[in-house]
């Protein structure tokens, strides 16, 4: 009972930290949900080898149980995972849930030191990576909506595009009554899209910009 006790401990000390950064983070999976999902994952370990003792097939069965927690662990972190207008989101969430079961096996398995060290590469991990991940020049997807004056915008738009290296997608003209709108997409960096912003305000009026 002792031991149970200790590990359980751990696991609400050891969940809790992970927790906290999510919570602070005001992230869907906060405090008590990593909490609790590494103080069951710990018991289920724990369980494993209450229940199966000293079986000669005991080790091999543990596994079997360990593995059964993280696959049930999948069921939870696709539940964080909101996909909205082609975006994903909640991926890091699921991920950090799927390592905190992962850390209640390790603590219902007694690798007490090896928890720790854990604990911590997951609590660097998670606040140290958000500030280099900025760092990365993300491409993002920018939708363009122009008013032109005809269908000889397009040739004038694909020129302009072909000199600043930048590939369209999707470019279709349309008229609606005396109007003539031009539609199109490209995936770059801001900074290519700024820049090329500027050119196709020579081919048209710039009605829409939305940015994915």
């Amino acid at each position: 009972m002792l031991d149970i006790v200790l590990k359980l401990v751990l696991a609400v000390v050891l969940g809790g930290i992970v927790g906290w950064e999510r919570e602070s983070s005001r992230k869907p999976a906060g405090l008590r949900t990593n909490i609790l999902i590494c103080v069951g994952s710990t018991m289920m370990m724990a369980l494993s080898d209450i229940m199966l003792g000293a079986a000669p097939a005991g080790a091999a069965d543990s596994l079997r149980i360990a593995a059964g927690v993280i696959t049930g662990m999948g069921f939870i972190g696709a539940g964080t995972i909101i996909q909205a207008q082609g975006h994903i989101r909640g991926l890091t969430t699921a991920s950090s849930l799927w390592a905190v079961a992962g850390l209640g096996l390790v603590i219902g398995s007694g690798f007490f030191d090896v928890a720790a060290v854990y604990t911590l590469v997951l609590v660097v991990t998670l606040l140290a990576f958000p500030s280099l991940e900025r760092r990365i020049p993300h491409r993002s997807v920018f939708h363009y909506r122009l008013k032109v004056p005809s269908i000889a915008s397009v040739d004038e738009l694909r020129r302009e595009a072909e000199t600043a290296r930048l590939k369209l997608g999707e470019l279709t003209f349309q008229k609606e009554g005396e109007t003539a709108f031009l539609s199109f997409h490209l995936e770059t960096n801001i900074s290519n899209a700024r820049a090329f912003r500027e050119k196709i305000l020579a081919v048209g009026e710039i009605v829409e910009i939305r940015t994915d």
